[in-house]
């Protein structure tokens, strides 16, 4: 290769790497951002367990809320990515989903699915699932409980037209070293949690009393209870996107740091090369004029 030719070459590559270099700390710092994101979401679904702890002593969880219907009717959110440079991401989630409506014999009639991210979209209709509505993936941390919002909203609607009775969220999470699919029940409530949460002691002897009507309280508080477990599952979701995009961003890193020590090599060598022809030239010339 001419050694022209080899200087731009290296020129691009050192350009390629530091995109790679920003790419790699954008996600590094998005990561942070969606978990502190996560850990004040926490400390208010405390708040709210608290509450519920309070209603459900003063017997205010209604015998329905827990009660399986009969015939089960499911809606899947499902969550995934707009952008690429994430592997098989999208693709994951809906083999997931489609293992576990085999698994559990569930009709094509009777499940109903929302998406996050515009190529899962395309993906859920490639596997003919019954796609209601789809949102695009949130960009920021302040826009996530915004989409969470509106997805209860469509949840609530779906669920008194469609008679949904079991709501399931299907989103990546980051375990250990690595980035792993779950599939998490929201509705119905948990019967056995509320049980325990009835039979638990009070931290001290004065039990709060409720604000206002039992009924209207267990609705809110589910409402909300519901917002930040989606809130936290669409953030943990985008962390591991970026979790995903860091890792490919680190070992592209490393290729291309491989790829710039050989052209180096191979420009100095050539370096050396012409160097050493100009000096053979030099000194040719030098004897042929002392022989004249």
């Amino acid at each position: 290769m001419p050694i022209e030719k080899l200087q731009r070459k290296i020129k691009t590559t050192q350009e390629l790497r530091e995109i790679v270099s920003n790419m790699k700390t954008l996600s590094s710092v998005s990561i942070l951002q969606y978990d502190q994101a996560n850990a004040v979401l926490e400390k208010y679904q405390r708040n709210l367990q608290d509450a519920i702890h309070v209603l459900a002593l003063h017997n205010g969880i209604p015998q329905s809320a827990s009660e399986q219907p009969a015939h089960p009717r499911y809606l899947f959110i499902i969550i995934g990515s707009d952008n690429g440079m994430v592997g098989r991401f999208n693709r994951d989630l809906t083999e997931r989903v489609q293992q576990f409506i085999k698994t559990e014999k569930i009709a094509a009639s009777d499940a109903y699915f929302i998406t996050i991210g515009k190529r899962l979209s395309a993906l859920s209709e490639q596997a003919d699932f019954n796609v209601l509505t789809g949102y695009a993936t949130s960009n920021s941390v302040k826009a996530v409980v915004s989409l969470a919002e509106t997805i209860i909203l469509r949840l609530e609607q779906t669920m008194r037209r469609q008679r949904v009775t079991n709501v399931y969220a299907c989103f990546h999470r980051r375990s250990g070293t690595g980035v792993n699919v779950n599939l998490q029940r929201i509705l119905p409530v948990d019967k056995e949690g509320l049980l325990k949460l009835k039979k638990k002691r009070w931290e001290t002897n004065n039990i709060p009393m409720l604000p206002v009507n039992k009924d209207k309280m267990f609705a809110a508080l589910v409402g909300e209870i519901l917002m930040i477990a989606l809130s936290k599952q669409i953030n943990a979701s985008l962390a591991a996107e970026h979790y995903i995009r860091m890792t490919n961003m680190q070992n592209a890193e490393k290729n291309i740091d491989e790829s710039l020590e050989e052209l180096n090599l191979e420009f100095q060598q050539q370096r050396q090369e012409e160097i050493t022809g100009e000096l053979i030239d030099v000194i040719s010339g030098a004897n042929a004029m002392a022989e004249e």
